[in-house]
């Protein structure tokens, strides 16, 4: 029962902080629930990761829209958007690839590997280049969209919606500051996470999913009262994304550059050391069956 009260909180913060800065929140999402290890297939937490950080970016945008926020470049999100389509396809066959060569200790490691790498990337450019106004000012349409390929694949493979490497692209190619740069990463975000969910109608994961993959029974002191699926957790937790969605929507509008870059600098930091321990947890998973 716990996981109901744990879980919640989770995409609820992942979710403020996901439109405040403009990392969509599956940055967070993903990797929290991978280390409470609850769920037998790691399809299953880049699912609820994926529709929370859907409904809760569309929300975002929708009311970024309806308060006329000022979307400055949103054509230059729309054609990273395009590209984070084909990207977020490719990224969907790399992730069945990795999972049906190994188990899924491995995909995690590998997943938290490659993130770490792209976050310290991140962090040197926020903290060494963009500060000395090291930025270009990309227009070519074919070059973007090149781009939005990259995005997608990071996104899709690694279940995290976009997240900071939105933020760094879309700030270092194409000259944005820091709150236009939050609002047009959450646009390239939806773009990507509807290609994963169309890829997974297509072939067959929503199937699979929904009909064989159960929770562990939970109970009191050992006895077993309650033996939900995990998608009921897509019932509690897409509509708590929402609502935090909202909240951070309204906070990002209040808060300056500076603000909404302490936010992203802050969840970068976080974000690498959850996915060490979760590399670290893994492994030594590994370890254990080896022997």
């Amino acid at each position: 029962m716990i996981y109901y009260f744990i879980f919640p909180i989770v995409v609820v913060i992942a979710s403020i902080v996901g439109a405040i800065a403009g990392i969509g929140g599956g940055v967070i999402i993903r990797p929290v629930l991978d280390s409470f290890g609850q769920f037998e297939t790691s399809e299953i937490t880049n699912m609820i990761s994926t529709m929370c950080v859907l409904f809760g970016t569309s929300t975002s945008i929708i009311r970024h829209i309806a308060s006329k926020s000022k979307i400055e470049n949103w054509k230059t999100a729309v054609y990273l958007g395009i590209g984070a389509v084909i990207g977020g396809l490719i990224g969907q066959f790399l992730f069945q690839f990795v999972k049906n060569a190994s188990n899924g200790n491995v995909l995690i490691i590998v997943q938290s590997s490659a993130l770490i790498i792209l976050m310290i990337f991140v962090l040197i450019y926020m903290q060494l280049f963009l500060p000395k106004g090291k930025q270009l000012h990309i227009k070519n349409f074919f070059l973007t969209i090149i781009i939005g390929i990259f995005l997608g694949i990071c996104s899709t493979f690694l279940g995290i919606g976009g997240g900071p490497i939105n933020v760094a692209v879309l700030l270092l190619f194409f000259g944005m500051d820091m709150k236009q740069a939050a609002i047009n990463s959450l646009i390239t975000i939806i773009f990507s996470q509807l290609a994963k969910v169309g890829m997974a109608a297509f072939d067959g994961t929503f199937v699979t999913l929904f009909t064989i993959e159960q929770l562990p029974q939970v109970g009191i002191n050992g006895n077993p009262v309650l033996d939900q699926s995990w998608w009921i957790f897509l019932l509690i937790l897409v509509p708590i994304s929402i609502i935090g969605s909202l909240f951070g929507t309204w906070c990002n509008k209040k808060m300056s550059n500076k603000g909404v870059q302490i936010v992203f600098m802050a969840t970068t930091v976080l974000i690498i050391l959850i996915n060490v321990y979760l590399i670290i947890t893994n492994a030594l998973d590994l370890s254990t069956l080896s022997v």
